[in-house]
């Protein structure tokens, strides 16, 4: 019967949708950490075939290994700054409330019967006293708000982190099952874009290449110019400054966090022409990161620049740091679907 055939597609389809449902629920909360290991495990796997290669096939040990050396690499570092920013919250805490309980002792007797100059000494000291009772009612709010800022980052960089120690174990799994999952990916574009599909995946696969080796690379030459700054400026620690200055730069924050500090230590010890001459070299170092950033990527992915720019710039304005893999990847399967299409229009029927 028609009827009988029809309600039992329905309700396939019902239980199918339910299903699906159910699973992005289970899914959801692991959502960016899945991202995050995919983009690990596509952007390492090279490393990791040429590992696998040398250890005679031994794909979980190559596995491993890359999981740790990513760890002690990147996770660690973030874990040690993290430790530390947490060991001085309290004292960043008792500062504040020291800073906003401050309060100038009023003058003593024996001032106001100084000959002379007395009475006039004490009407100082009693005004200094209101005037810095008054500053500090006003900025006692600010005080807690900043005290309250800086315990929020130190947790939000915890969370980070944990995030981050999680997606790099599943990229483990991810080395081990890839090429597995790899080819199901590709039976699962192909029965979307027909014959194209294995070309779309990899399209997606140089791209996210592509866009680490960017990151990375970016990051890297900002870190080094600004090192560079640094010693030129004269500004002590500029080994572990290029450290701080790389891992801000590979994580979007800028190096900014890095040579406005020592910019400020210059100019207080009255070196204001390296002070001047390091804020401006500062500037053009992170201008810079527009253009070799888009540029490293449009190398690797065969995508146009302005796409591959836009991309970068428009996923990092919609979804953060992780934006710039998705925007780019997007706009580069997009514009290799577009050309497959218009290509297949062209071909003679």
């Amino acid at each position: 019967m028609p009827d009988d055939r029809f309600f039992e597609r329905a309700i396939g389809l019902l239980t199918v949708g339910l299903l699906i449902a159910a699973c992005i629920k289970i899914i959801a909360p692991f959502t960016s950490a899945l991202i995050w290991s995919t983009i690990i495990a596509v952007a390492a796997w090279p490393v990791f075939e040429q590992l696998t290669r040398r250890l005679g096939g031994r794909a979980g040990i190559a596995a491993t290994l890359i999981t740790v050396a990513i760890l002690l690499v990147i996770a660690m570092p973030v874990a040690l700054m993290i430790d530390s920013l947490t060991e001085h919250v309290q004292d960043v805490l008792h500062m504040t409330e020291e800073v906003s309980s401050l309060r100038l002792p009023g003058p003593p007797g024996w001032v106001n019967r100084i000959p002379l100059a007395g009475p006039e000494i004490e009407s100082r000291w009693l005004a200094a006293v209101e005037n810095l009772e008054t500053t500090l009612t006003k900025i006692r709010p600010w005080i807690g708000k900043a005290a309250a800022w800086t315990v929020s980052q130190g947790a939000h960089l915890t969370l980070s982190l944990l995030e981050f120690l999680l997606a790099t174990v599943l990229a483990g799994f991810l080395f081990v099952h890839g090429k597995s999952l790899a080819s199901l990916l590709e039976r699962f574009a192909a029965a979307i874009a027909g014959e194209s599909g294995a070309d779309l995946v990899h399209t997606a696969e140089l791209t996210i290449r592509s866009v680490t080796i960017g990151v990375m690379g970016t990051a890297l030459i900002q870190s080094v110019l600004t090192a560079l700054g640094l010693l030129v400026a004269g500004v002590p620690g500029a080994l572990l400054l290029w450290f701080a200055s790389f891992l801000l730069a590979t994580l979007q924050l800028g190096t900014a966090l890095v040579w406005i500090p020592a910019a400020v230590w210059l100019e207080v010890q009255d070196q204001t022409g390296w002070m001047i001459f390091l804020v401006v070299w500062g500037l053009f170092v992170n201008t810079i990161d527009n253009f070799i950033k888009p540029y490293l990527i449009a190398q690797g992915s065969g995508t146009p620049l302005a796409i591959v720019f836009l991309g970068v710039i428009g996923g990092m304005l919609a979804w953060g740091f992780i934006g710039i893999f998705i925007g780019s990847t997007l706009l580069a399967v997009s514009h290799a679907l577009l050309k497959a299409w218009l290509g297949a229009g062209d071909e003679p029927s």
